[in-house]
């Protein structure tokens, strides 16, 4: 506990302290600054009770003061469960000396912060690098955060979210080639009864030519309606690359027109190379190959 806690005359001069607080408010706010519970940080823990108690105040007018001074006058944060205060424009009264013995001090005083959204909050007033740096390491260690939120920081922190949202882009990129090459394998297995091997040599053939699904479908009916077909998975490979057309006359040539999603999605496939689409094959088709 400090034995003493400095205010500059500058208080009084400032234009918020002489146009919107009350006297009464002047007298909690400098209570706030000075009071035995204050630390070094500006977070420090106090009890409402402690406070109307030191302060000669009801509890009632307590809770009016710390209302106003959180809601209206936006100075202070209070965390009802920790019992912690956060005085928001503290350095800028307080936090400018960086010697060494007040750095240790603040290092060690931001190891006890419980509520560590109240370390952030001090930032934006904090103008000495290397107290900034004192609290932006307590905070990153406390929750793993490593984006240095700096001069130059900004930058960093948007090309992360650039990068989240790219990944994000891709996920969900990976996810419609995943239902088309589900819809793929389905229309396969309307026609034929093919071991696991043969679906996915027919459906990275088709894949490759990048063409709409009605294109394998008319592939899949030609070779079931063609007779004496003795390899039908060759033949159908064939269809597929050479694009093979129904004789006119001899078989039911009317092909059924599917919507599917297919006609945006043919560019993401260019994308993958083929053992990429196999992967993928694969997880879209677990309960189905294994």
């Amino acid at each position: 506990m400090a034995k003493y806690r400095a205010v500059q005359t500058e208080f009084w001069e400032d234009p918020r302290v002489i146009e919107e607080m009350t006297p009464e408010d002047k007298l909690f706010y400098l209570y706030l600054l000075t009071n035995p519970k204050t630390t070094q940080i500006g977070i420090y823990q106090i009890t409402k009770k402690q406070m109307a108690f030191e302060l000669g105040y009801s509890s009632e007018s307590i809770n009016a003061l710390m209302d106003r001074f959180e809601n209206h006058h936006r100075i202070i944060k209070y965390n009802l469960e920790t019992r912690e205060i956060c005085i928001l424009n503290w350095a800028k009264y307080n936090l400018d000396n960086h010697s060494k013995p007040v750095l240790d001090c603040i290092e060690s005083e931001l190891k006890k912060v419980k509520d560590k959204s109240f370390i952030m909050y001090m930032l934006s007033g904090i103008t000495k690098e290397k107290i900034r740096n004192l609290f932006l390491d307590a905070y990153e260690l406390s929750t793993g955060d490593t984006t240095r939120i700096t001069d130059g920081g900004e930058k960093e922190k948007q090309k992360q979210k650039e990068k989240q949202k790219e990944k994000e882009k891709q996920q969900q990129e990976k996810e419609e080639v995943k239902k088309v090459l589900t819809e793929v394998v389905d229309e396969i297995s309307k026609y034929f009864l093919l071991e696991d091997d043969d679906v996915k040599k027919v459906a990275n053939t088709y894949l490759a030519t990048g063409k709409e699904i009605n294109y394998l479908i008319e592939k899949l009916k030609l070779v079931s309606e063609t007779p004496d077909v003795k390899n039908v998975v060759g033949y159908l490979l064939k269809a597929i690359q050479e694009d093979y057309k129904p004789i006119i006359g001899k078989t039911n040539n009317f092909i059924p027109s599917v919507k599917t999603r297919f006609h945006n999605i043919n560019q993401s496939f260019k994308k993958y190379a083929p053992e990429q689409l196999e992967k993928i094959l694969q997880e879209s088709q677990k309960g189905k190959f294994n």
